[in-house]
C-alpha cells in the first residue's frame, strides 16, 4: 500500500508539528548514539525555531496523510564564520521523515522539492550536516548525488559530531 502524502509550504503555525517530527526523529538515533545522549527537549526545539524561523531565511515543507504528519524538510541560506549569509550557498538543515513512512518515497520526494527549491532561489550549491553516526541518512544523501567532503563540526545543541556534504546546483 502506498501512502498518499500532502507537501505544502511551512507556515510558522506549523513548527510545533516540525518540532514534533524532530523529537520523533532524533528519538531514533537512539540506535547508534552513545547510551547517555539525549536529544534535545520539544520546548527547546520549539523555541530555537520560532527564534529563527523564517527570520533567518529559512523555508520549509511539511508533509502529511491525511491530517497526520509526516515529515518535513527545511533550508536556509548557509552563513560564513562571521555569520553574514553566504547567497550562494543553501543550508539543508533538517530533512526528517517519521518511522512509519521510511522506505515510502517521501524522503525522495522532499528532498527533490528542496533541491528544486534551492535551484529556483539561485543557489550555486548545497551543504548539509548528517550526524556522523547516522549511515541511513548518509546513504540516503549520497544517493541523491551529495558529496561528502571530510569535513567536521561538532553540533551544540545536539552534542554529536557532524559530517559535512555537498551538492552542486549548477552544472
Amino acid at each position: 500500500m502506498s501512502d498518499d502524502f500532502t507537501i505544502r509550504p511551512a507556515k510558522t503555525s506549523d513548527l510545533g508539528t516540525i518540532a514534533d517530527n524532530l523529537v520523533e526523529g532524533l528519538s531514533t538515533y537512539r540506535g547508534w548514539t552513545p547510551m547517555a545522549w539525549n536529544p534535545p527537549a520539544r520546548t527547546e526545539m520549539l523555541i530555537g525555531l520560532l527564534q529563527r524561523f523564517p527570520r533567518d531565511g529559512s523555508w520549509a515543507h511539511v508533509a502529511f496523510v491525511r491530517t497526520e504528519p509526516a515529515g518535513h524538510i527545511m533550508i536556509r541560506p548557509d552563513r560564513d564564520e562571521s555569520g553574514e549569509p553566504r547567497r550562494e550557498v543553501a543550508l539543508l538543515t533538517q530533512l526528517f521523515v517519521r518511522e512509519q513512512h521510511w522506505g515510502s518515497g517521501l524522503a525522495q520526494q522532499l528532498h527533490e522539492l528542496g533541491v528544486a527549491d534551492m535551484i529556483e532561489r539561485e543557489f550555486a550549491s548545497g551543504r548539509l550536516l548528517v550526524a556522523n553516526g547516522h549511515a541511513r541518512a548518509q546513504a540516503f544523501y549520497v544517493r541523491q548525488g551529495w558529496e561528502r567532503t571530510g569535513g567536521l563540526e561538532t553540533s551544540g545543541e545536539l552534542g554529536l559530531e557532524l559530517a559535512e556534504y555537498v551538492l552542486e546546483l549548477r552544472r
